[in-house]
């Protein structure tokens, strides 16, 4: 199978890619049903393209670039975004269960519809973080600010976070109710 660099202006679908890239650019593409579940990424870089329906479950895509992308209806149930810079990205309808995105850079992400349960979102730095009627069910957010992130809409059940973190967060009256345990308040 030939080596592949750059998957640039162009469309695929219905495909499944199972290779070891040392480096690979997408660029102005648009992705749909593409199966990258085999492959591996020494080096990736995902720029202006629109993703769907795709599946990078288990990849490792620890340390590695995503700017301008949307990722719809996109499977990426254990994946590895640790220590990873993702600026100006939508995951929108996607299954991000146990997905790790500890120590990364996020900047204008946006998380709408999408299933987080049991993921990491351990001391990331984000910048306009947004999540919209998210599932959070068990997410560690410990040591993230999430100063002026909205929670409001989200599932927050069993969401692993410490009293630092929780500085300037909005939630509504019952989310606010659930996170007082850990302020060790007696609501009677």
């Amino acid at each position: 199978m030939e080596e592949i660099e750059a998957i640039k202006n162009i469309t695929i679908e219905n495909k499944e890619i199972n290779m070891k890239f040392e480096e690979l650019e997408i660029a102005n593409a648009h992705l749909e049903k593409v199966n990258f579940q085999q492959s591996t990424f020494n080096y990736l870089e995902i720029s202006n393209s629109t993703i769907t329906s795709s599946i990078f479950s288990n990849l490792n895509l620890s340390s590695q670039t995503l700017y301008k992308v949307t990722f719809k209806n996109c499977n990426f149930i254990g994946t590895n975004f640790s220590n990873a810079f993702l600026k100006e990205i939508d995951f929108i309808d996607c299954n991000l269960s146990y997905a790790t995105f500890s120590m990364a850079e996020l900047e204008k992400v946006k998380f709408k519809d999408c299933d987080l349960k049991d993921a990491s979102l351990y001391k990331i730095k984000q910048k306009k973080l947004q999540l919209e009627n998210c599932n959070l069910d068990s997410v560690d957010m410990f040591e993230t600010n999430l100063e002026k992130v909205d929670f409001r809409t989200c599932n927050i059940n069993h969401i692993k976070i410490n009293i630092p973190s929780m500085k300037g967060i909005i939630v509504n009256e019952e989310q606010a109710l659930a996170l007082a345990k850990f302020l060790q308040i007696i609501i009677e």
